[in-house]
């Protein structure tokens, strides 16, 4: 149970608030969870993730089970770094749907043709990677992408 989610809290609160959030991973006790966490950040352990290039939570759970992930990274991260646990796709760094990257290329980015499309990609790759959308929509996309103007919702 978290405490209110208000950020107006004075500094002394703070550890308390995360302490609440934080619950024992498996069978360790809190303060070994704790020091895991302090030792091996949710950020730090998501880069390790994203350097091994899972294509799939079947293909993580797979390296998991295997025990090719090492000490730095848990099997079950979701529970181990809950509270800032978003999801598989954001954790193991996969691409979006395509209509996600269909709707945020044309409604969020403001992109209108597949050319502003490898521009901003190109010009912009870490934030491309950040945004988990690929850099060829028509290839990635294969089976999905019908052409241009119905990527970019455009009627020609």
């Amino acid at each position: 149970a978290a405490a209110n989610g208000d950020d107006d809290h004075d500094d002394d609160h703070d550890d308390d608030d995360e302490a609440e959030e934080i619950k024992p991973y498996g069978n360790r006790s809190l303060a070994w969870t704790k020091r895991y966490r302090r030792l091996n950040p949710y950020e730090k352990c998501r880069a390790r993730v994203l350097r091994f290039g899972h294509r799939s939570k079947e293909d993580w759970d797979e390296a998991a089970a295997s025990g090719q992930l090492g000490q730095y990274v848990p099997n079950r991260p979701d529970e181990m770094y809950a509270p800032e646990w978003e999801s598989w796709e954001e954790f193991l760094g996969l691409m979006r749907s395509y209509e996600d990257t269909r709707n945020l290329a044309v409604h969020v980015l403001g992109l209108k043709t597949f050319d502003d499309y490898i521009l901003f990609v190109r010009g912009n790759p870490k934030r491309a990677e950040g945004l988990r959308i690929p850099v060829r929509p028509d290839v990635f996309y294969k089976e999905e992408w019908v052409d241009e103007d119905t990527f970019f919702f455009s009627s020609s």
